[in-house]
């Protein structure tokens, strides 16, 4: 893996949440580096301090878009909801109950899922994330999935090899290992204990899927972004704030 400091440099640390990582600092195509303090990812905000939330807005974070699902934002409301000094968006990617897929057997079909048909909605975040001057952050409930997906979208936009993509994915096991127990209280009761297991968790192959997908069906980061409906201004707009 391609970086410029180790993860424990990278994650932020945070009294209330785990898994605030910048994506700086990551080696990307011809020679270039993902800046630092751009594009951040993260896992659920609802529970963090005022002290927290200076040191988000102190690192220049401006935008934050809230990928959990509507009835995920009722219940854990995101402490930057009404801020003043952000662009909050919540823009459900999924809602994790349910898939458009009935052949989901591991956490690589529903990030392939995820590519398939929730473009509309990437689109929509993909929009925001060119639109918008300054730091931005996404997150969903542990950094993971919803969030990984885009994170793994975004690195691959920048060029940035998917050894170290797949690396970056990883990153998220040891992080949340302190909250596991929370997030196994989000799934279902009836879900058998091995199928949690495997929700909660962060195995490469599920990347790997998704990488392979990305570049077999639609040619990469770019060329997919190109046939959600991304124009190029777009693409070199998230171009800038991934590498400059």
């Amino acid at each position: 893996m391609t970086t410029t400091t180790e993860p424990i440099e990278r994650r932020i640390p945070l009294e209330g949440a785990f898994n605030v990582r910048d994506l700086g600092g990551y080696g990307a195509a011809n020679g270039k580096t993902t800046q630092w303090g751009r594009l951040f990812r993260a896992d659920g905000l609802h529970k963090l301090t005022e002290q927290d939330r200076q040191e988000l807005l102190g690192r220049g974070i401006r935008t934050v878009v809230d990928l959990r699902h509507e009835h995920e934002v009722r219940e854990f409301r995101n402490v930057f909801a009404d801020s003043d000094a952000v662009t909050y968006r919540n823009i459900s990617l999924i809602n994790p109950a349910a898939t458009t897929r009935r052949d989901i057997r591991c956490l690589g079909d529903m990030y392939v899922d995820m590519l398939d048909n929730a473009q509309p909605v990437l689109k929509e975040v993909l929009d925001l994330l060119a639109e918008k001057d300054g730091g931005a952050l996404f997150h969903c409930s542990a950094g993971k999935d919803r969030t990984g997906v885009l994170a793994g979208l975004l690195l691959s936009l920048a060029g940035v090899s998917r050894e170290t993509i797949v690396a970056d994915y990883e990153q998220t096991g040891p992080n949340i290992a302190p909250i596991l127990g929370e997030l196994r209280k989000g799934i279902p009761d009836v879900v058998p204990e091995e199928m949690a297991r495997e929700l909660l968790g962060c195995a490469p192959s599920n990347m790997v899927m998704m990488l392979d997908h990305l570049e077999s069906e639609y040619g990469g980061g770019a060329a997919y972004m190109r046939h959600i409906g991304l124009g190029e201004e777009q693409i070199e707009a998230l171009l800038g704030k991934l590498l400059g």
